[in-house]
């Protein structure tokens, strides 16, 4: 692994448990279930393994239409690019392919792909790949490292700004930039179904970590749930269930029925034996779970 990208790895991922650079840059791998609805409540099926490459296999996203799955893959001791795995196919094409390093992958829409990139003096910012023309151009001119966001249905991104631990809302279109709060810890910030609101993991003052809702159009921040077993991992389902992982189990919190997280799924009879980041397809039928293997 490059040293360069190897320093750098360690400053943004260092900080806690799922994110950690010695949780997740071992063997990292990405499998892939279909989810069914049963009498007793989620049935998880298939769990194939779509990245299939020694080393780290990370960060994956769903495109919009919920046909690929977007990833960062660390292949032939290059720094991090950008994959896709076509669900219909099965195969995986390369998005990226640079001397720089690129992570966090999003569909923003049906013609862009972001991503952060990372190298060459430029520091890190979010950049948009076009899928016609293939041309790359800058997402916002932010002036501060960014390492994780998300999009909303405006074109409004919450990001997470390395070294000052802080939480910002963008909207490049309108040149809207708001300060959103501090101490946010190292995870990507989520779009919550159905919604232009976003979530996000915060240590408050007295040290707990809280899952929490940051609503773009009064600036307004409440909490949700604390993580479970201090996990900053975690994605939501169409339904406004969160689920995240702990050693080989998924476990759900939906606001509007359950006063703790509750088990709902064991992934261990698929070889799935410590879970990190996971991420659900748009229509809630797929989710993608990494496990360092």
């Amino acid at each position: 692994m490059p040293i360069r990208f190897l320093c750098s790895f360690f400053v943004l991922f260092f900080v806690s448990g799922c994110v950690s650079v010695y949780s997740q840059s071992g063997n990292s791998e990405i499998f892939l279930f279909d989810l069914r609805s049963t009498a007793s409540g989620v049935s998880f099926e298939g769990g194939k393994n779509i990245s299939k490459s020694p080393g780290y296999d990370n960060q994956p996203s769903f495109g919009n239409k919920g046909d690929s799955v977007l990833y960062t893959s660390i292949r032939n001791e290059r720094s991090p690019d950008i994959f896709e795995y076509m669900i219909s196919t099965g195969k995986t094409k390369q998005i990226t392919k640079t001397d720089e390093s690129e992570y966090t992958p999003r569909s923003k829409n049906l013609k862009i792909i972001s991503f952060i990139r990372e190298g060459k003096g430029q520091g890190m910012t979010v950049w948009n790949y076009n899928r016609e023309t293939k041309r790359e151009s800058k997402a916002f001119p932010n002036k501060e490292p960014v390492a994780y966001y998300d999009w909303n249905s405006k074109g409004g991104a919450l990001v997470w700004v390395r070294y000052a631990w802080r939480a910002l809302y963008l909207e490049p279109a309108k040149k809207i930039s708001i300060f959103v709060t501090e101490h946010v810890q190292p995870s990507s910030p989520q779009n919550i179904p159905g919604t232009d609101k976003f979530s996000f993991i915060q240590r408050q003052g007295n040290d707990e970590l809280w899952v929490k809702e940051f609503d773009p159009s009064n600036r307004a921040v409440r909490p949700i749930v604390r993580p479970k077993d201090g996990s900053i991992d975690y994605c939501w389902l169409p339904d406004g269930t969160l689920v995240t992982g702990s050693g080989s189990k998924l476990f759900g919190f939906n606001e509007g029925r359950d006063k703790d997280w509750v088990e709902i799924a064991d992934l261990s009879k698929f070889g799935l034996k410590d879970i990190t980041r996971l991420a659900a397809s748009p229509d809630g039928k797929r989710m993608a779970v990494v496990s360092n293997q």
